[in-house]
């Protein structure tokens, strides 16, 4: 496994401020549309060259890295980047993963990988459409329903 392939994957995941400051009902679509284009072709690429059997390699890499990355912060801040990244990995990457039938296997094998490290911390994965109507459509706090919402032809 080439290991130039795994930095700019970590940083898809660890550099996600600007990704979840619009993870709103109104922002997602157009920021998971951006995260894709920009991650997309390389998570891509790497699952090309690394095949089915390399993917559970560069998970435990991907893993390791996080990790390795966590330990690099004080110590009162690693809690916080262990769940900004698991936040990342939830909305954006493995939605992105999903998407492609090629780099579904990844998302599949990045989550199993993190049950058995932290195994009270796991979590689950889901598709962009599931987190999409994940959101309320509320105002002020009060529940719309459906109303104004726009159905996935018109979205």
């Amino acid at each position: 496994m080439n290991e130039g392939n795994v930095e700019p994957l970590l940083a898809a995941i660890q550099d996600g401020k600007p990704w979840m400051n619009r993870f709103t009902g109104k922002g997602y679509g157009r920021a998971f549309e951006e995260y894709c284009a920009r991650f997309g072709p390389l998570c891509r690429e790497v699952a090309l060259r690394e095949g089915e059997e390399g993917l559970s390699a560069l998970a435990e890499v991907l893993l390791d890295g996080l990790e390795t990355g966590w330990r690099r912060r004080r110590p009162w801040n690693r809690s916080l980047a262990k769940v900004e990244d698991r936040q990342m990995l939830v909305c954006y990457f493995s939605p992105m993963l999903l998407e492609d039938p090629l780099c579904a296997p990844l998302a599949e094998k990045l989550r199993e990988g993190w049950a058995a490290r932290w195994p009270k911390d796991a979590y689950q994965t889901a598709t962009k459409k599931e987190l999409q109507r994940g959101f309320r459509n509320s105002i002020l706090g009060i529940p719309l329903g459906d109303w104004g919402r726009k159905t996935d032809e018109e979205a």
